[in-house]
């Protein structure tokens, strides 16, 4: 009888939402429920904070094939010196070249969202965007429900505010020189190959709105969901505790949406959560968002590129406020993921690597082209970004500040913009010489002492 009871609540509330969103004519999905498992032991669960190194592994996905990432490394590689290549692989639009840095003088290869620098032109990315309302249950009883389609902010729900959001929004102007008016990405693109692109070259992202609807399901006794402190739910907000999810249940549910929505290969497919963050059984938390590429959905022999971003807002949700704020306010996440994916679709195996760097906080180090893992580490004046749209009034935005590829490529090594849009944040200054690490000097692992030259690691 308890087992019919939770069912048939279940099936009550997927009912209430498929009538909400009958009307539109919008497609509902409903992702698979585990059906076993336990909850997560008290303890188990480290809190590392936002998006840290030490979950590095969960936040970039590469699920292609051996073949097709030595494909995508040699389209690269069969670019001629200071040129660009346009890609041929059924995904989204991108183009190729390489860059030599290090102490080898080493050739990487990279492939970045858009068509060629040089030959000028606007690409425009088509993207869909899946909204995924997160229910956490007990025993199948509903104990809260995170959505980003209703509306926690006065200005709109979470959905609405994305598509005003610097990411579509073209009226920005972002600071120089040179500076740029246009969507997030595409100025940071521009700021980033201003000395080879065509005056008109710009990679735009084309909203094509909402395909459908996604519910999951999350049940505390299978694991899906835990209270950070590890204690039973309901979780204390005056303590400082808060509900987070298992990443493994959210990806499968993911993945189900793209099988069920089945988005071609030229869209790119961004998912949104409501303030919910990712832990990982038996490791810690947070993750705030990834990206991902895997073999395509319409077309496996092609790569389908998509990413994932939970919007934090600014007002108490469930009773629950930003635990890392001003770090992941409302599209900080999806800036970060976003420009990241512009620059390493491919996520980096067998394509994009690079001569390792030092992150901004210095306290990891990558070989990677992941714009955002540079500066997230760092303090929140040099990460966070705030931009109000519109323009002159109505609600502020934050994104975070970005890596050039400068940053990576270190041409020029001094007297490059490293940093998009505040370009303070990794500034050119050389270090004095017979300079040696620790205060006051150390600056953010900027210049020479932020770059180190070895093998790839």
């Amino acid at each position: 009888m308890r087992k019919l009871l939770c069912s048939l609540t279940i099936l009550a509330l997927i009912f209430a939402t498929v009538q909400g969103f009958a009307a539109s004519g919008k497609k509902i999905w409903v992702a698979p429920r585990t059906t076993s498992g336990k909850p997560v032991p008290k303890g188990s669960i480290k809190f590392y904070g936002y998006d840290s190194h030490k979950l590095a592994q969960y936040k970039t996905l590469n699920k292609l094939s051996y073949a097709m990432n030595q494909k995508l490394r040699n389209q690269g590689l069969g670019a001629k010196k200071n040129s660009y290549v346009n890609g041929t692989v059924d995904t989204i639009p991108y183009f190729s070249s390489w860059f030599i840095t290090g102490s080898r003088n080493s050739v990487y290869p990279y492939s970045m969202v858009g068509h060629s620098p040089s030959a000028g032109g606007t690409t425009r990315v088509n993207t869909m965007i899946i909204p995924v309302t997160s229910v956490l249950t007990v025993g199948g009883a509903i104990m809260y429900t995170f959505d980003p389609n209703v509306a926690t902010d006065p200005q709109g729900d979470d959905i609405t505010l994305i598509a005003a959001s610097p990411l579509f929004d073209a009226t920005t102007t972002y600071p120089g020189p040179p500076s740029e008016t246009g969507q997030f990405s595409d100025s940071h693109q521009r700021v980033a190959f201003r000395t080879t692109a065509a005056a008109n070259w710009h990679t735009v992202l084309n909203n094509q709105g909402v395909p459908g609807f996604g519910t999951m399901f999350l049940e505390w006794n299978n694991g899906d969901w835990a209270c950070i402190s590890g204690n039973a739910p309901p979780c204390d907000p005056t303590t400082g505790d808060f509900p987070i999810f298992n990443i493994n249940t959210i990806s499968n549910a993911f993945q189900f949406f793209l099988n069920v929505s089945k988005p071609p290969n030229t869209t790119f497919t961004i998912f949104v959560t409501d303030w919910l963050t990712a832990f990982v059984p038996g490791g810690g938390c947070c993750v705030l968002g990834f990206h991902s590429a895997q073999a395509g959905i319409q077309d496996p022999a092609g790569v389908s590129v998509w990413t994932w971003g939970t919007f934090i807002p600014h007002n108490p949700d469930n009773g629950f406020t930003n635990p890392f704020a001003p770090f992941g306010d409302d599209t900080m996440v999806l800036s970060h993921e976003i420009d990241e994916t512009y620059n390493d679709p491919f996520v980096q195996v067998g394509g994009t690597r690079v001569s390792p760097w030092v992150d901004g906080s210095v306290s990891f180090a990558q070989a990677n082209l992941e714009t955002g893992d540079v500066i997230e580490g760092m303090a929140a004046a040099d990460v966070v970004y705030n931009v109000n749209l519109p323009v002159g009034g109505g609600y502020t935005y934050t994104v975070q500040n970005v890596a050039n590829l400068e940053w990576f490529t270190r041409n020029p090594f001094n007297g490059g913009i490293y940093s998009f849009p505040n370009q303070g944040t990794l500034s050119h200054a050389p270090h004095p010489v017979g300079y040696t690490l620790g205060p006051p000097c150390w600056n953010y692992g900027q210049g020479s002492a932020g770059f180190f030259f070895g093998p790839l690691f």
